[in-house]
């Protein structure tokens, strides 16, 4: 049964998501000389920038659309898929697990829902399954023919409502270490011949809403180990 109060957080954040896409999709512009504190390009070292701002752009693009974030349509939807990421995790799913950001490969999509559990865990105090299977009971019990569960969504609320916030977040991150790597690459060539080139490029790529999250530590968002939570 579609949750109002579920559609209406849905809502809330596919506006909070749109803005943020709308963010990142624009082109880098570079600060005025008067603002960057440093004199306009001339000749060949302006027609590079632009070539390589063009290409900065599209990697952009690219990367905010291929880490596109979890959608869902009510809570209990929700609920269900965060069951499955659960279970994804622990090996409990047999066959080919279900996937939920289909533009990521199916490992980077994994490891994105393991830090964002972890995250999550870390900072309710909660175990997931325990929770999960708690609020599947409460939907298993419902009465026939009841439309409304304001119990549920309060109960779904206190305990759920960071989760989407986190999976966003680390999301976030994850596109713009992806975003640093392939300008990196393409800047490489250019470091020592255009240094100011890359430097004005730099400077853009090193501010919000493109800057790199803190280094992790081992086990963290980024690091290829593996959780004990998983199995397979």
């Amino acid at each position: 049964m579609r949750s109002s109060l579920g559609t209406v957080r849905t809502v809330a954040w596919v506006g909070l998501l749109s803005l943020v896409a709308g963010c990142a999709d624009r082109a880098p512009v570079e600060r005025s000389p008067a603002e960057s504190g440093s004199s306009p390009l001339r000749g060949e070292d302006q027609a590079l920038y632009q070539k390589l701002e063009s290409q900065v752009s599209s990697i952009i693009s690219d990367e905010t659309l291929r880490h596109s974030p979890l959608q869902y349509k009510y809570t209990e939807n929700l609920l269900e898929i965060i069951d499955q990421i659960d279970r994804s995790l622990s090996g409990k799913d047999q066959g080919e697990r279900p996937r939920f950001l289909p533009k990521l490969d199916a490992r980077e999509e994994l490891d994105h829902f393991r830090e964002t559990v972890r995250r999550w865990e870390a900072k309710t105090g909660k175990d997931l399954r325990v929770e999960v299977d708690a609020l599947k009971a409460d939907v298993a019990a419902r009465k026939p023919g009841e439309r409304f569960h304001p119990e549920f969504q309060r109960k779904f609320s206190q305990v759920f409502d960071d989760f989407i916030a986190l999976e966003v977040a680390e999301l976030r991150e994850r596109r713009n270490r992806a975003i640093h790597a392939a300008a990196d690459k393409l800047m490489d060539p250019y470091r020592e011949k255009k240094p100011e080139v890359v430097h004005r490029l730099q400077r853009i790529l090193d501010a919000p809403p493109y800057d790199l999250p803190p280094p992790a530590g081992p086990g963290m968002s980024g690091s290829p180990s593996i959780s004990p939570k998983e199995k397979s």
